[in-house]
């Protein structure tokens, strides 16, 4: 299945007039402008923000499944606009916004500039006075997250609980050092503070009565440990005494934090909480990217770890923030936004286009189920010559609904065989796991749902169908379906046989 949610707000971010508001522009863009002399170099930014509201309804209504195998993915879609110069080697970067933004409703050859709703150096306008946290400085502004994060639970109980005994201890590990920090009965002159232990400090304080008294307790101490790791704690069902859990949220402050390998906390042994838990790694879990090596393409990119961040409440829903590698005023020579070198412009529709092509964040998942009853699957054999069509395509489906698509496979010269019904009208199932479907603009071939496990056929006892969520669909346009089957019979280089039958159907209003 695929489900696709449009664009709530976007807008650009040009550091060339940093008070300037482009919030009803029809084009994002990420550019990077080098001045004839090479002394000046003005970037820019892109703002996108999707309301995850339906995404999130669906997975408590068991629509969308967030774990396990079949768990869904998300992908940011952006749609170029005339890009111009690109390089044909370079990346693009997202990352998750740390603060709330107003998107404004200026474009960017306002004269004189609009300056109401967010800018290179404000967040909500310039008469606001919100500005990017952190504030701009001679390292550049980050304006997004790219820490990591995480907790672990602990249940309230009358027994067994960790800190309400004395020498429990947690171990928090950042990169190479681990801290200890240990439960007394009573704080006493030896345990006042930290006590180096190699390089493996010791922090004391007193247990708690309760979990959560501990949690608060352990919270406390890390910190005050000032070791770029901030600790809160929750309660998230029941009573804070005897019954319900409480969840403690570690946060690395920065990536270097963490150095390239995990942060990870372990309490030392199992019980009415988690054993261990290991937060985000490789330094950068808040970062999705993508890679491209033509002068002109779309993205599609995936950001499945920061959009199940969001939905989790680890961290705040506050848009995307697409951009280059490196921050402004850095001196990386790896740094795309600040060295020299001239790679172009990209451009994409905006949420204001005119057009066809608004971002999109896509969730992608194997909604497929296979039960054929009694009815046989085409042999590999019959594959070789298989005809495919479809059982009641409608021509016209109504915008944001809900359909179910037949779809027939039967052998073009099926076998000769002594029955009471025609071997022509023989119902027979295309191979599960391998028939898949892909959707496509009638009109300009662009694809919309392409193959893959989230375009999977399922089967009942009719058959072989799919359903599709048309709430992404443009309305008022035609589109077309076609099929793909792998067949094991055929050689590695023809194992994926296509099916182009004319298959069409209209989106309307």
């Amino acid at each position: 299945m695929h489900y696709f949610e449009f664009a709530e707000k976007d807008a650009t971010l040009y550091e060339a007039s940093q008070s300037l508001n482009s919030g009803l522009d029809e084009i994002l863009e990420v550019r990077k402008d080098i001045s004839d002399t090479a002394t000046t170099i003005d970037v820019s930014r892109a703002l996108i923000k999707f309301d995850l509201t339906e995404i999130s309804e669906s997975i408590v209504a068991g629509i969308i499944p967030d774990s396990g195998s079949k768990a869904a993915r998300y992908y940011l879609n952006l749609f170029d606009a005339k890009p111009t110069s690109l390089a044909s080697s370079q990346s693009l970067f997202a990352y998750p916004v740390s603060q709330s933004w107003v998107m404004g409703d200026g474009r960017s050859y306002d004269n004189p500039i609009t300056t109401d709703g967010c800018s290179w150096t404000f967040s909500k306008g310039q008469d606001d006075g919100t500005l990017w946290t952190p504030e701009l400085s001679a390292s550049g502004a980050t304006w997004y997250q790219n820490f990591a994060s995480g907790s672990f639970t602990l249940i309230s109980g009358s027994t067994g609980n960790f800190g309400t005994s004395s020498n429990d201890e947690v171990q928090l590990t950042v990169a190479v050092t681990e801290f200890n920090f240990i439960a007394t009965a009573s704080i006493d002159a030896t345990g006042t503070g930290s006590v180096p232990d190699d390089t493996s400090p010791n922090f004391f304080f007193n247990t708690g009565s309760i979990t959560s008294e501990f949690a608060s307790n352990l919270a406390d101490e890390i910190n005050a440990a000032d070791i770029g790791i901030t600790a809160s704690f929750s309660s998230t069902s029941g009573s804070l005494g005897a019954v319900g859990t409480v969840n403690l949220h570690l946060t690395a402050s920065s990536i270097t934090t963490a150095g390239l390998t995990d942060i990870s906390i372990d309490t030392g042994s199992s019980g009415n909480y988690s054993d261990i838990l290991t937060l985000g790694g490789g330094g950068v879990p808040y970062e999705a990217s993508q890679s491209f090596t033509q002068k002109s393409e779309d993205v599609r990119m995936d950001v499945t770890y920061i959009v199940q961040a969001w939905l989790s409440q680890s961290i705040d829903n506050e848009g995307f923030l697409i951009k280059r590698r490196g921050n402004v005023g850095n001196s990386d020579k790896f740094s795309d936004e600040n060295n020299k070198q001239d790679l172009g412009n990209f451009s994409f529709f905006s949420s204001d286009t005119h057009t066809k092509y608004p971002p999109t964040l896509e969730v992608v998942w194997d909604d497929s189920k296979w039960r054929p009853g009694t009815l046989e699957q085409l042999s590999s054999t019959e594959l070789e010559d298989t005809v495919v069509y479809m059982k009641g395509l409608r021509p016209d489906y109504k915008e944001k609904s809900k359909a179910r698509f037949r779809v027939v496979g039967r052998a073009r010269f099926p076998e000769t065989t002594y029955s009471t019904t025609p071997a022509n009208l023989t119902v027979k199932v295309l191979p599960p796991s391998s028939s898949f479907y892909s959707i496509l603009d009638a009109e300009t071939d662009d694809v919309i749902v392409p193959y893959g496990s989230g375009s999977k056929l399922s089967c009942d006892s009719n058959g072989n169908y799919f359903n599709l969520d048309l709430n992404g669909f443009q309305p008022e346009r035609y589109y077309k379906i076609e099929y793909r089957i792998q067949s094991g019979s055929k050689t590695e280089d023809e194992l994926n046989l296509y099916y182009d039958e004319g298959f069409t159907f209209k989106v309307s209003l």
